[in-house]
């Protein structure tokens, strides 16, 4: 009983905590939510991604490609017989969280075909619990994103899709296995739910850890 007690303190001093400061730290780092969406036959989903995270530079001048590691806050897609979701985590290792990725396309680079600019959702493996990454990209027109491996917070409202679930590259790029036309649309989440959202991601870490705490607590009969 104890221990139930003081893990229940402790969980309301750490929630209390976030909603304090949350604010203000948000409002200090400028971030800001987007949310981008598409559909199709066959096709329907949505990611929420950060903008205020830091891009990984592109290799050299000549390499129109930039990703954004742990980016995606969350996201929910069905396409053809991939269904798949999931949320940020504790970003202890960012590289294993979901990304966003900007590429514009030129034929003969990793895996790619046509001049196109795209727009991707990549999950590692990690994230994903499987061997391969899925990478669900959206291919627009070359020019489309005027050359700027800039985070996108706008794009053209029609895209081809093509979702690759057993990406591993260099090692293998697998084949895409569903190909399809879909409407795509990017907008702001509203400040107050940008907040929102990345609180509850930040409270329900620090409740399951603090949960562990507890139950290793009692494992072990302290």
């Amino acid at each position: 009983m104890v221990l139930l007690n003081k893990f229940l303190i402790n969980t309301a001093i750490s929630v209390a905590t976030i909603l304090a400061l949350g604010t203000a730290g948000m409002r200090t780092a400028q971030a800001a939510l987007f949310k981008f969406t598409f559909e199709g036959e066959e096709a329907k989903g949505e990611f929420i991604f950060d903008d205020s995270v830091k891009r990984i530079e592109p290799l050299g001048s000549d390499f129109p490609l930039a990703e954004y590691d742990g980016s995606v806050v969350s996201y929910s897609i069905s396409v053809g017989d991939i269904v798949a979701q999931g949320t940020r985590g504790s970003q202890q290792n960012i590289h294993d969280e979901a990304r966003n990725i900007v590429y514009l396309g030129r034929a003969g680079n990793l895996g790619y075909d046509g001049d196109a600019d795209d727009f991707i959702l990549y999950v590692p493996p990690a994230a994903r619990g499987e061997q391969y990454g899925l990478s669900v990209r959206f291919s627009y027109p070359g020019g489309s994103f005027a050359n700027s491996v800039d985070i996108r917070t706008s794009v053209p409202n029609t895209a081809r899709i093509r979702v690759y679930p057993y990406w591993d590259f260099p090692n293998t790029t697998g084949d895409y296995t569903f190909e399809g036309t879909v409407t795509t649309s990017i907008e702001k989440v509203p400040e107050s739910a940008s907040v929102s959202a990345l609180l509850a991601v930040g409270g329900w870490l620090i409740i399951r850890r603090q949960r562990r705490q507890l139950l290793f607590a009692q494992s072990s009969g302290q």
